[in-house]
């Protein structure tokens, strides 16, 4: 084979470059799609492998229901096989953010390079107190950033302060966590019951006294690789989990010897200090007793005090108003007698005015007499002194001159007589004018008006000591009515005070008596709310005697890395994409195999006159036979090689991507996969080079002259729809030669259908694929899953005891009825000699069941009986059990015998249900419950957070789930398989586009003087293009019909290799996803058949009519 040979293969290809293209680009499809996605699962082992490597995974979490001790660490810390241990804390607790809470796994930080260690995202490890690390996945998801404050709450009435010594910390750094590589989290007795992320802080913020549970890292080689060699590993240290078990049943006793031990000597000081308190308090309240009884006491005394204090008051105030009264009555008698003696006065004034007149009459008549006598005298003196003179009496004329000149001239009557009677005169005259009896009787009047003057002035002065009398009476009244006044003012303002006084100590004595019975109610229910704590301090004794009779020996949970959420998703998921890989991809790859199979053929059959010529030039039959090997070689191996290249990059990465958004991986391996490269690369090659081969020699076996010829077309056969007169009759000529053409070229009708309806079957096998997972998960929450919340129970109730914690819980009026339910793990044997892990489930009465999880096979209910068990679906499957056969359940080391009654449809787990009699006749224990299953009235967010709430104060109460939290969890894990799928879907599609543009190519080249006689025939392009368009449709619609069914046998295969061991998927396809991979096919096909149509227009018909020459 010389320059000459290669030169026309390199003509060929250069020749056929749109075949050759189409054969590249095919193979490429196929093998990028084999390859990237059967890469996909070992990458995202070997990814997830590499992280749990360099963060120390580790490989059992152990726990207990008393707690781990450092002895306990320090014990299977001698086990041989053990690298590492270290004892964990880890509580559930809230945080806010803006006013939304979060539920967070609060745990100690690990050591550095020990076990689960931490890869610091951002910021860095917490060294104090108040620093903590968080998720990075929460952090970025809820808006908290490095630097900011988050509080601890306990979410309900607890104070988490009894668990941590500081509850605000800082957030240092984010990080990511091999034991929370899953998006979804555990579930959480506080809060909405579902964890949002995880916390780190230091070991020393914690204040228990013993570890929440201890994680284990072996030295066993199998760990490396534990996603790779998942039994290997699991029956690698099945030896060193047998031995933890066994060391944990010793430690278990030994705990629980201390937890008793400690707890008796605890109830025994607890009781001496109850027992000390007690006497005080009874001492304290018989004292205080005492002292309300005093002043009981007190309060009756100052009583009758004060009532003899208000007697003598009131006899004392009316003695003060008498004695006023009485003063007012003297009074007023004494300004009677005193108007009286005025009145008296008045008359003696009267009387003593007239006595005063008359004697001033008297004096005045007196004094009148005496100048009249003087008068008279001195008259009859003259008169004499006349006579004497007349008569010339001298001496008596003398006489009576000298005593009228000396005694009677200027002078009155007194003087008159005192001078005559001094000088003796008055003898002589006397005698003549009786001067002495009138002096004598002057005398009288005189005497009698000093008698009278001094009768009257005697009288006066009585009168004037009367009236100084009366005016001292006055003024005396007058003072006496301002003492009384002055007394009355003073006695009512006495009376008042004394009676405010009276008053305020009758109401401080009864405020007193108030006091002290308000007091004496007080004592008695403080004594009686202090005797309430000591009799339920008692009781919180007695019941923490009976709770230490109750205390259960302890038992050790030996959890392996299959029992963690994340890594059993992320291994069973990245098992899920290696059962599709194993399956799908190959469907796809043979599909591509076969168009280039049929490419290849039809190639080397177009080529008769050129292997006839080289035949005639003396080529023998292996050379001519490598020339087309070398052409098919050529492009399957270029296909190969950017398939595989495109795979590994894009598909693999699809992949991979799609799980990102529910696993944190931070490490993405991704090597070039030789064997995958290879494996691919050869079955490309060998498809397509052994058909150019077989086909070459196929033609070989003629004679060149035969070779050289144009192979003559098939004759024409009457065909089925001829004899069928009244439909072919009414065909047009263009439909009859389209019907006769796809029943005339076989070979072509079925490469044609086959792959068609391959690439369709795919496309409804991805959307199968998809109807499968949403369908098996919307039936078991929708369908299956009647309850709306799933309650776990720190402990084992009996049945008397569910009745008091079920009055306890329908105190919620949000919950409309709850089942108590036993659920126990348990295991059982597959028929390929393996274990399967399952769950018995015994509710409290066996009709009660199908109110919260319906049993039904075929849609038809089934119920509970108490001589047999009702088996899940898959767990049938698995172990070849069916209705009326045995099964053996291992139950705690103990193998039990059951009849299966029934098989139930069930997607997720598996399960064995029984009824309490039943379960309680086989294991020969007393049913107790561990949970129950709720029906709620409200299920909005708000009512179930506070029903969450509400439960979660129960003290039997562990942990509350609602249905649509788990829902909504299996939903968010499957929307990674959904976008996988769409990868599926959209390769199918374009490997639907690739052969259908493939197979039409081959059908016009190989038909081009087939057409070009038609068209020199007068026929438009249009015309030209409806001839080969007709046929096209017709089996494009035949294929994708075909492919439905197919689709139908492909999914059901699919679904079955790709189910995980603990799934069961719905073979259900919706009637829209028919509709949906019908319609991309024959828009494919259209699609096609427009990018065809200028091949039509650039036949060339001289140049096609010459071809066979």
């Amino acid at each position: 084979m010389g320059k000459t040979f290669y030169k026309n293969i390199f003509r060929d290809i250069k020749k056929t470059i749109s075949r050759f293209m189409s054969i590249v680009i095919i193979i490429a499809l196929g093998v990028s799609f084999y390859a990237g996605v059967r890469a996909a699962s070992p990458d995202m082992k070997l990814s997830g492998d590499y992280y749990f490597n360099k963060n120390n995974l580790m490989d059992f979490q152990v726990m207990s229901s008393l707690g781990i001790t450092k002895k306990d660490i320090s014990a299977v810390k001698n086990i041989d096989g053990i690298a590492n241990v270290e004892g964990a804390y880890s509580i559930d607790a809230v945080v806010e953010k803006d006013k939304k809470p979060f539920v967070l796994n609060v745990n100690s930080l690990p050591q550095k390079n020990v076990i689960n260690d931490l890869k610091i995202v951002s910021g860095r490890r917490a060294f104090n107190k108040n620093e903590a690390v968080v998720e990075e996945r929460f952090l970025k998801q809820n808006g908290f950033k490095l630097g900011d404050s988050i509080t601890f709450t306990s979410g309900d009435d607890s104070n988490l302060k009894d668990s941590l010594k500081n509850i605000k910390f800082k957030i240092v750094g984010t990080a990511d966590s091999p034991l929370y590589v899953s998006a979804q989290r555990q579930l959480s007795s506080v809060g909405n019951g579902t964890v949002s992320g995880f916390v780190y802080i230091l070991p020393e913020v914690f204040k228990s006294k013993v570890y929440s549970q201890m994680y284990i890292k072996t030295t066993y080689k199998e760990a490396k690789n534990s996603l790779f060699i998942n039994e290997d590993y699991k029956k690698a240290l099945k030896a060193i989990e047998k031995k933890i078990k066994t060391l944990g049943i010793r430690q278990s006793e030994i705990r629980y010897s201390d937890i008793v031990e400690d707890a008796n000597e605890k109830i025994e000081r607890t009781e001496k200090k109850l027992n000390s308190a007690q006497k005080k308090a009874s001492k304290k309240f018989n004292e205080a007793s005492k002292k309300i009884r005093d002043a009981k006491q007190d309060i009756i005394d100052n009583k009758d005090k004060l009532n003899s204090e208000e007697i003598a008051f009131n006899n004392k105030i009316a003695a003060g108003y008498k004695k006023i009264n009485d003063g007012k009555n003297k009074i007023k008698q004494a300004q009677k007698e005193i108007t009286a003696k005025s009145k008296q006065i008045t008359d003696g004034e009267n009387k003593i005015a007239e006595a005063k007149k008359e004697l001033d009459k008297g004096q005045n008549d007196l004094i009148l007499g005496k100048k009249q006598a003087v008068d008279s005298i001195r008259k009859a003196i003259l008169k004499s002194i006349n006579q004497a003179k007349a008569t010339n009496n001298v001496q008596q004329y003398t006489f009576l001159k000298t005593v009228y000149d000396n005694d009677i001239k200027e002078k009155n009557f007194d003087s008159m007589y005192s001078s005559m009677e001094s000088d003796g005169s008055l003898l002589i005259i006397n005698k003549s004018f009786d001067i002495k009896s009138i002096k004598d009787k002057f005398n009288k009047a005189n005497a009698k008006l000093i008698a009278g003057r001094k009768e009257l002035a005697s009288k006066e002065k009585l009168i004037n000591s009367g009236k100084e009398k009366l005016d001292a009476g006055r003024k005396q009244i007058e003072n006496s009515k301002k003492e009384i006044t002055k007394a009355e003012v003073e006695l009512k303002k006495g009376e008042q005070e004394g009676k405010e006084r009276i008053q305020q100590a009758k109401e401080q004595l009864s405020n007193g008596q108030k006091e002290i019975q308000k007091n004496a109610i007080k004592l008695k229910k403080k004594e009686k709310k202090v005797n309430s704590k000591f009799a339920d301090a008692k009781e919180k004794i007695r019941k923490s005697k009976d709770k230490i009779k109750d205390i259960k020996s302890g038992k050790w949970y030996v959890l392996g890395r299959s029992q963690n959420l994340g890594y059993e998703n992320y291994r069973q998921d990245s098992s899920r994409i290696d059962n599709i890989g194993k399956v799908f991809p190959m469907i796809f790859f043979l599909v591509a195999a076969l168009v280039s199979l049929t490419t290849m053929t039809r190639m080397v059959q177009e080529s008769r006159i050129e292997i006839g010529t080289f035949k005639a030039l003396g080529y023998s039959r292996l050379a001519i036979a490598a020339h087309y090997f070398i052409y098919s070689i050529s492009a399957s191996a270029i296909g190969s090689i950017i398939g595989v290249m495109l795979g590994f990059r894009i598909f693999t990465s699809l992949v991979m991507n799609a799980y990102s958004s529910l696993y944190t991986i931070p490490y993405r391996i991704m090597p070039f996969n030789v064997s995958l490269a290879i494996q691919a690369a050869a079955i490309a090659i060998v498809f397509t080079s052994a058909a150019s081969v077989l086909a070459a020699l196929d033609e070989l076996r003629e004679v060149p002259a035969s070779l050289m010829r144009t192979k003559a077309p098939k004759a024409g056969k009457i065909i089925l729809l001829e004899k069928i007169t009244f439909i072919w009759s009414r065909l047009k000529f263009t439909q009859k030669v389209t019907a006769r053409n796809i029943l005339r070229y076989k070979q072509r009708f079925f490469m044609t259908v086959i792959g068609i309806s391959a690439c369709t079957g795919l496309m409804l096998t991805g959307f199968g694929l998809k109807s499968g997972i949403t369908g098996s998960i919307e039936r078991q929450f929708n369908k299956i899953y009647r309850y709306n919340m799933q309650t776990t129970l720190t402990e084992d109730v009996s049945r008397s005891r569910m009745e008091k914690v079920k009055d306890r819980i329908m105190a919620d009026s949000n919950i409309k009825s709850v089942l108590f339910t036993h659920s126990e793990n348990a295991t059982i044997k597959n028929k390929n000699s393996g274990t399967e892990d399952i769950y018995v489930l015994v509710p409290e009465g066996k009709n009660d069941i199908n109110k919260y999880i319906e049993l039904n096979n075929n849609n038809k209910q089934i119920k509970l009986k108490d001589n047999g068990v009702i088996i899940t679906k898959k767990l049938s499957k698995l172990t070849g059990k069916k209705q009326g056969d045995m099964i053996e359940i291992k139950l705690d080391d103990k193998t039990i015998g059951a009849k299966i009654n029934d098989v139930t449809e069930h997607y997720i787990q598996h399960y064995v249900y029984m009824s309490p009699r039943y379960y309680e006749k086989l294991t020969g224990k007393t049913l107790e419950f561990n949970g129950f299953y709720g029906l709620l009235k409200n299920l909005s967010d708000n009512s179930q957070n506070k029903t969450s709430k509400i439960v979660s104060k129960i003290d039997e109460v562990n942990s509350t789930n609602f249905k649509n939290n788990s829902h909504f969890d299996f939903k968010k894990n499957m929307k990674s398989m959904d976008k996988v799928v769409l990868v599926l879907i959209i390769s199918a599609g374009l490997l639907a586009f690739v052969v259908i543009y493939n197979l039409t190519n081959i059908n016009i080249n190989e038909r081009k003087r087939e057409l070009a006689t038609i068209k020199l025939l007068g026929f438009y392009n249009n015309e030209l293009a409806g001839y080969v368009y007709r046929e096209n449709i017709i089996l494009t619609v035949l294929g994708a019909f075909v492919g439905l069914l197919l689709g139908i046998v492909m999914d059901n295969f699919v679904l079955s290799t790709a189910e995980t061991n603990v799934m069961l998927m719905s073979r259900y396809i919706k009637p829209i996803y028919f509709l949906y991979a019908f319609i991309l096919t024959l828009c494919f096909s259209l699609i096609v058949n427009a990018a065809m149509y200028g091949k039509f227009d650039r036949i060339d018909m001289i140049e096609s009519l010459k071809s066979a020459e």
